[in-house]
């Protein structure tokens, strides 16, 4: 008789809610990122969220602000520079990969083997949904992509991480965009100077002492690089929603196999208390399953 892939799949996810109870999710030591395109991805993240938060903190607000209202900016860019970080850091240090589940769940249960695939690279049987990384070198559970700027592959463990690393990216930097269009507004640098800057920096050398060109161009750059700082993470954000709406990769956003609808699936990415996450990455919140077992719209 066929088996029904939600009666076989649900049936693994009650179980796996129970041994979730007792499994802690997999974390990696430091030394672990060790493609050159991590090192530098995550080097130049953290070294762009800093620069930003002292810039706007030390230098900026001190031009517009009182002690109060700086104080104040300074304990929100603080929260937000804080959810950034530690985003980061649990996303690149929270592994999905198929070694990190325990011994006994790295084979199918009765009755699921045809639920599984084989992969030629890692040589042996994984679960659905995974599939193999060769900067990793390993298979990812539920993979959806491997991003140099957290130094890890975004997968079953630790989307939850990488969804709200680039929402306060992207919110963290908006505020710094803000803050920096009023410093340039106060040294007379438009928006339009972004594009015109050479011919600008041309004529401040042919006509010196007519404008600051050294303020001029470091107010260029540090609105260059917040612009695309803005961007960025605000385009991987959307696509995560995209993704989390459907239930499904980046790789095939289009794919509404295990779409099971927007409040279950947040509850498979977020876990339990689901947009409570976004308050704080500390905040404890179960997966219901530990990423080898889908319930699925399709039956065979």
């Amino acid at each position: 008789m066929k088996i029904s892939h939600e009666f076989v799949q649900f049936r693994g996810i009650m179980q796996s809610e129970v041994q979730m109870q007792t499994i802690s999710i997999p974390r990696r030591g430091g030394g672990a990122i060790k493609s050159w395109a991590d090192i530098l991805g995550v080097s130049t993240n953290v070294c762009i969220i800093l620069f930003f938060y002292l810039f706007e903190a030390f230098y900026v607000m001190p031009q517009f602000l009182g002690l109060f209202g700086q104080l104040v900016h300074f304990l929100v860019t603080t929260w937000i520079v804080y959810n950034i970080l530690e985003n980061l850091r649990l996303c690149a240090t929270t592994l999905s990969t198929v070694d990190s589940l325990p011994p006994e769940m790295q084979q199918p249960m009765k009755g699921e083997e045809h639920l599984w695939h084989f992969c030629k690279i890692c040589q042996r049987n994984v679960p659905p949904r995974s599939w193999h990384c060769n900067t990793c070198d390993a298979c990812i559970l539920k993979r959806d992509h491997h991003c140099n700027f957290v130094g890890n592959c975004v997968g079953h463990n630790n989307q939850r991480y990488f969804i709200w690393f680039s929402f306060y990216a992207a919110i963290g930097s908006g505020v710094a965009l803000f803050d920096n269009f009023m410093l340039a507004h106060k040294y007379g640098v438009g928006f339009f100077d972004l594009v015109t800057a050479n011919l600008i920096i041309f004529n401040a050398y042919m006509n010196p002492g007519r404008q600051d060109l050294v303020i001029f161009y470091r107010i260029v750059i540090v609105l260059a690089v917040n612009i695309f700082a803005v961007l960025f993470p605000a385009i991987l954000f959307c696509t995560q929603v995209a993704t989390v709406r459907k239930n499904s990769v980046m790789h095939d956003y289009s794919d509404r196999t295990y779409d099971l609808g927007f409040g279950s699936n947040l509850a498979l990415i977020l876990g339990s208390r689901r947009l409570w996450t976004c308050l704080a990455p500390t905040i404890k919140s179960p997966l219901p399953h530990n990423g080898t077992r889908w319930k699925s719209k399709r039956a065979v």
